[in-house]
């Protein structure tokens, strides 16, 4: 586990101490493709590093409406939301893969940060760079066409997933054009439209479920209309 540690950003940036002390109260999980992590309304105790896999994270409400508001890959955290008021969950994580997970409880998080103080701030530095990614989704939301929020919410995508390097970057299977329509704020009908029309333009690539991104091409489009890249 103190090995697989160093693959996370703001972990790798701690002593080889705070490493081994992280890496002794984190409980491995493994969870089948299809499978929840958690589900909307469980008690927020804990908080999960992505070793391996892809998960989605729904948004819901009592009455059972849920839609996707995000995915996250390896080398993600998520599910820190105990660390507020609120003590349960707002939302849903489903694993789209296999998923090897790390679960780190509220008491030993508590614990480490009173004895470490740099592990919080390499939290508060996590939670803070997805509070400044939010803010530039909504911003894109807000005020963009929906040409431009289709290429953020992909490029967002790409951000996560992409090994940095070469201008075509081909999208995971396990996100349905529907799940980029809901993270855009599209209708399904209107991001399949976008999708092809930016397809025959060069910009997107691949056919059917199979779509591949001109990473420079979406970068420039969105530059020109002012829109944060966040990378």
């Amino acid at each position: 586990m103190k090995r697989i540690l160093t693959q996370f950003d703001y972990i790798n940036e701690l002593s080889l101490t705070e490493i081994e002390t992280l890496a002794g109260c984190i409980t491995p999980i493994f969870v089948d493709t299809g499978q929840y992590i958690f589900h909307l309304s469980d008690p927020a105790e804990s908080l999960y590093l992505l070793i391996s896999g892809v998960v989605k994270m729904t948004y819901g409400n009592p009455r059972g409406d849920e839609a996707p508001i995000g995915f996250f890959q390896t080398g993600d955290i998520f599910g820190h939301l105990f660390l507020g008021k609120y003590r349960f969950r707002v939302g849903s994580a489903m694993a789209l893969s296999s998923c090897h997970l790390g679960r780190l409880s509220e008491a030993d998080f508590a614990m480490l940060v009173d004895q470490y103080p740099r592990i919080g701030m390499a939290f508060l530095r996590l939670m803070s760079d997805y509070q400044r990614e939010t803010l530039a989704r909504l911003h894109a939301l807000m005020h963009v066409d929906a040409r431009a929020r289709l290429l953020g919410a992909l490029l967002n995508f790409a951000r996560h997933w992409c090994c940095n390097h070469g201008d075509w970057f081909q999208m995971p299977a396990s996100l349905t054009q529907a799940d980029i329509a809901t993270i855009a704020g599209l209708n399904r009908t209107t991001a399949s439209l976008l999708i092809n029309e930016l397809r025959r333009d060069g910009i997107l690539g691949g056919r059917g479920r199979t779509l591949t991104i001109n990473l420079p091409a979406v970068r420039n489009i969105l530059e020109s209309q002012g829109l944060e890249i966040l990378e």
